[in-house]
């Protein structure tokens, strides 16, 4: 699916925009570490000071982040949607992406960073992914005592076919999600090819749930805006880069 220009028809209200303000700003929860400065923790708190002088604030999230800051998500925009359960919602975005403690986070960008050749639009990879998400549910179904066995089995297949309003929802805030902390941690400091690729992969988002598309397009806006701030160009030169021919491979599958 390529990145097209913004709809003129989808109007950027100021709730969506305060929708992004509190989205973004909700992230830096994930830069409070507990216990640090504790009695007891003395040595821990060291470590990770130090660590936090390697790699500035934020941090690469973690998948625990990432779920989190979804299911956050999940509560502040379910209501552009009537026909969700929020609490269905909300326990899609807990486990959708438990698995990974089994199978490790695959990379949608693929070794050229265009996506052609990972799950993000290569049918045949995201087939061997789904694949290897469903012997992983099997492996974690089997860690669970039997009564919860039937309910978490049931949400995990529900999230990796899509097949109810809810699942669709939570993958298009998993595909928003992932631009706002591209766009937060980045600074408007990235390659062409990964300008290309986030708004890309982020844009499934309209069409899984198209609601949100407003919200999509803020987050696209600012990430090209923040772009065009750091090389000191205007953001139609950004906008320019985005729409070249090249960097337009077709999605082979369903998002």
């Amino acid at each position: 699916m390529a990145t097209r220009e913004p709809e003129q028809s989808i109007v950027i209200s100021n709730e969506v925009r305060r929708d992004v303000d509190i989205i973004l700003w909700s992230m830096r929860l994930q830069r409070i570490k507990r216990f640090t400065h504790q009695r007891f923790w003395e040595t821990e708190t060291r470590d990770a000071e130090y660590a936090a002088r390697a790699e500035p604030s934020p941090a690469l999230e973690s998948v625990a982040d990432h779920s989190w800051h979804v299911a956050d998500c999940v509560m502040i925009l379910a209501d552009y949607c009537d026909n969700i359960s929020l609490s269905r919602g909300l326990e899609l975005a807990i486990l959708h992406d438990k698995m990974e403690i089994i199978i490790d986070d695959w990379s949608p960008l693929g070794r050229d960073g265009s996506g052609r050749k990972s799950h993000a639009f290569n049918l045949q990879r995201k087939l061997q992914k789904d694949s290897a998400e469903r012997e992983a549910i099997e492996v974690y179904i089997e860690k669970l005592r039997p009564g919860l066995r039937k309910q978490q089995l049931e949400l995990l297949h529900e999230m990796l076919e899509c097949r109810s309003p809810e699942a669709r929802f939570v993958k298009a805030i998993d595909k928003i999600q992932a631009l706002a902390f591209v766009h937060s941690k980045k600074q408007g400091e990235m390659h062409d090819r990964h300008i290309d690729f986030s708004l890309r992969y982020s844009e499934q988002a309209c069409v899984l749930c198209p609601p949100l598309s407003a919200h999509f397009l803020e987050l696209r806006r600012r990430l090209i805006r923040a772009v065009a701030k750091k090389r000191k160009v205007p953001a139609r030169s950004v906008e320019a880069i985005v729409s070249r021919p090249d960097m337009l491979p077709l999605f082979a599958g369903k998002p």
